[in-house]
């Protein structure tokens, strides 16, 4: 009997400490996502911005410089992101999306990591609705505040502005002389220090998710941002015009930069802002990617310092890209360029680094991605690519194409060619095609050109395809 009791327990005891070594190697997921933030860094082979901690990131990864998102919108792209779906024209398509109500049946990339045995944690902006999918975070901060003032002078403007769209009209810009962990961004680095130090005491697996609301508007960042920049020295966009020959839907019906004008005080509703204005929101705008890239360099080194770095891949991506004055256009909400390129940079224990790829991808391929990296299995529904492969060498070329859409347009881009089709309800409404060799800024719609006939009909063809694709409801097991 004695022997049998010894028995059970020496199994029972290989049992649970078998689990413990389980959980204690499982790989862990630092995922960092930047609120409107274009590529246009150092690592990018941009130096207009200061971001010395991103580009590090970037050679201590691998750099994916051709990334896309699915749809220029926050709330609709993190929701794509998040449940490894396709947007289309019923489903994610503003930026009050809310995942849990367009897919409930989904597995939420929380949800999948929380059912396989790790710590799943969010601070700040993840989902656009702090409480989308809410059930399946072990731990979620406050929402993100994105107008988070410090400047009394500012919190009194706003106290006394007129309506806008979505509440009281904010100021565009602010830059007092206050600590960086003043504003909202600040609080979260500092929390999640604490957390990361907490998980290696507590030997806990985890999917931590930091959501920087910089350098989504208004511009509020502490002064010593600001004075990184010559302001007399910020370039203005050189090409504050409607592409020649393109289509009126695409700067009217699809786009009106109507997020800035609606919403924040002294913004003409209309016609150009003017040199001065424009520049203040270039600068404002960079000073705040340099206040988010110092919180993410505090971040990646306290997991650095914490021993954690040897088993955990850093994902750092945007929702979507911006404007800042090309074509005329601020914000984002389009299929043009600008709004559509993001940064996306992979630094993971399992691969090497300093490895840029030209490699096509969208946001849609980090779900299946993560999934590969930690050996968990993944929903049959998933509509993305793993992006391993390209991990493991950045010369292979998964992908030669993406697509995207916002409202009306849907847009295929590949490495020579950018195609927009405007169609609404079945009813077709425009179209525009840009030469990506040697009109990358897309000044001129050539989709009129008799010479590009077929390549209107060849790219028109794919779309099609990919309409009749994510117009069908995915299917969810």
């Amino acid at each position: 009997m004695k022997t049998q009791q010894l028995i059970l327990i020496l199994f029972f005891g290989l049992a649970l400490f078998t689990g413990c070594q389980n959980e204690e190697t499982k790989h862990n997921i630092l995922f960092i996502s930047i609120d409107d933030l274009k590529p246009s860094i150092n690592s990018y082979g941009d130096s207009k911005m200061i971001t010395p901690n991103i580009d590090k990131l970037a050679s201590e990864g691998v750099q994916f410089n051709n990334a896309f998102t699915n749809i220029a919108v926050c709330g609709a792209s993190r929701a794509s992101l998040m449940t490894g779906i396709r947007p289309s024209e019923k489903r994610f398509n503003d930026f009050s999306t809310r995942a849990a109500k367009d897919v409930p049946d989904a597995i939420s990339l929380n949800e999948l990591f929380k059912n396989n045995g790790y710590e799943t944690i969010s601070y700040g902006k993840i989902y656009h609705h702090n409480d989308d999918f809410g059930e399946h975070w072990t731990e979620i901060g406050e929402r993100a505040e994105q107008a988070d003032f410090q400047d009394p002078k500012a919190i009194e403007m706003r106290d006394n502005a007129e309506r806008g769209e979505y509440g009281k009209k904010n100021p565009i810009i602010e830059y007092p002389e206050v600590s960086d962990y003043a504003y909202h961004d600040g609080k979260i680095t500092l929390k999640a220090i604490e957390k990361l130090k907490d998980l290696k005491e507590n030997k806990k697996p985890f999917f931590l998710a930091i959501g920087y609301v910089s350098p989504h508007l208004p511009f509020i960042q502490p002064k010593k941002y600001w004075d990184m920049y010559e302001h007399e020295k910020i370039e203005l966009a050189d090409n504050p015009f409607q592409p020649k020959n393109s289509p009126d839907i695409a700067i009217e019906a699809q786009h009106n930069s109507a997020e800035l004008r609606k919403n924040y005080l002294n913004i003409p509703a209309n016609g150009p802002l003017g040199d001065d204005l424009s520049r203040d929101l270039i600068h404002g705008y960079f000073a705040s990617v340099s206040y988010m890239d110092v919180l993410i360099g505090e971040l990646v080194d306290a997991l650095d310092n914490l021993g954690l770095r040897d088993n955990t891949t850093i994902v750092l991506w945007s929702d979507h890209g911006y404007f800042l004055g090309e074509h005329g256009f601020w914000c984002k909400h389009s299929t043009f360029y600008e709004a559509v390129h993001v940064p996306l940079i992979i630094s993971s224990s399992k691969f090497s680094n300093n490895i840029p790829t030209d490699s096509f991808a969208e946001l849609v391929d980090i779900y299946p991605t993560l999934c590969e990296l930690t050996e968990i299995e993944a929903p049959s529904y998933l509509q993305g690519q793993s992006l391993v492969s390209v991990l493991e060498d950045s010369s292979v070329e998964l992908k030669k194409e993406i697509y995207t859409r916002y409202k009306q347009g849907e847009a295929v881009i590949d490495k020579d060619y950018s195609y927009t089709e405007f169609v609404e309800n079945g009813q077709y409404l425009g179209n525009m095609l840009y030469d990506m060799n040697n009109d990358r800024k897309q000044n001129e719609d050539i989709s009129k050109k008799s010479s590009n006939l077929e390549l209107v009909k060849y790219y028109s063809q794919k779309l099609k395809a990919m309409r009749a694709f994510v117009d069908q409801d995915p299917i969810i097991n």
